[in-house]
């Protein structure tokens, strides 16, 4: 059985994802999973679409996601659920990304709104979520995370790090593709069932903001202190309450 038929039966025997579509490259892996079911494509519904190489990876407000061919991990998880809470998604999703990848860096990650995975101050992941528009139940969860490469350049040349950096071993990619589906798995699941009291309160730990003065940009740009954040809302100055979903920026006021 090869590395893939391998992961794909793990998938499957682990998790909702029926599933497991790697090519060597794509454009982006988000565009791959928007694809419509072919015969000659992936004919599954929850599925994991996992390139060595994205040719033009993309991040939040279409800025570019930068990846090692061979080193990294690009991957999108195609999931179709009806939640009573969506809005949820964003941010309980980077907590799945930091859960699977935290046993590996040997140290305590957190979160950078609105979708970064750090350690101390360098970028490890980020998280895109892009609802189809055709099927409004259907959701792409595109994960990037810094696995294996050791040097970096462009936008990440003094920012990035890796889990080989921070482990001092390459890792083996196959396993971390099933951790994260299987972390993410059990995020929406979380989500289906409304039991994120847990999930939440590792959110608001990793965050960091929590009492903390804050500047927070949504429609218009506010300052004060940061008195409750859940998977879907803020409060400032327990008053003042803010969607998350409308939050472009969260960070400690100057």
């Amino acid at each position: 059985m090869t590395p893939d038929e391998n992961l794909e039966s793990e998938l499957k025997r682990q998790t909702r994802f029926a599933g497991l579509l790697h090519p060597e490259s794509c454009d982006s892996t988000q565009d791959l999973a928007a694809q419509e079911p072919t015969d000659h494509g992936p004919s599954f519904g929850d599925a994991v679409f996992w390139a060595d190489h994205q040719t033009r990876g993309r991040g939040r407000q279409a800025r570019a996601w930068d990846d090692t061919a061979g080193l990294d991990l690009a991957v999108t998880l195609r999931i179709t659920t009806k939640l009573h809470n969506p809005l949820a998604l964003p941010a309980a999703l980077p907590v799945a990304v930091l859960q699977a990848c935290e046993p590996i860096a040997g140290q305590p990650l957190r979160i950078k709104w609105p979708n970064d995975v750090y350690a101390q101050d360098r970028k490890l992941s980020g998280v895109l979520i892009d609802r189809d528009t055709n099927r409004p139940n259907t959701y792409r969860i595109g994960v990037g995370i810094n696995v294996n490469r050791t040097t970096f350049d462009g936008n990440l040349a003094d920012i990035g790090t890796s889990l080989a950096l921070l482990s001092g071993a390459q890792q083996d990619r196959h396993a971390l593709v099933l951790e994260l589906a299987t972390r993410v798995d059990a995020m929406v699941s979380a989500i289906e069932r409304g039991h994120l009291r847990e999930h939440e309160d590792l959110f608001r730990e990793r965050l960091g903001l929590l009492g903390e003065r804050v500047e927070v940009q949504a429609r218009e740009t506010s300052v004060g202190i940061l008195t409750a954040i859940d998977f879907e809302n803020l409060v400032l100055d327990e008053r003042v309450a803010v969607p998350l979903a409308i939050v472009r920026s969260l960070r400690r006021a100057r």
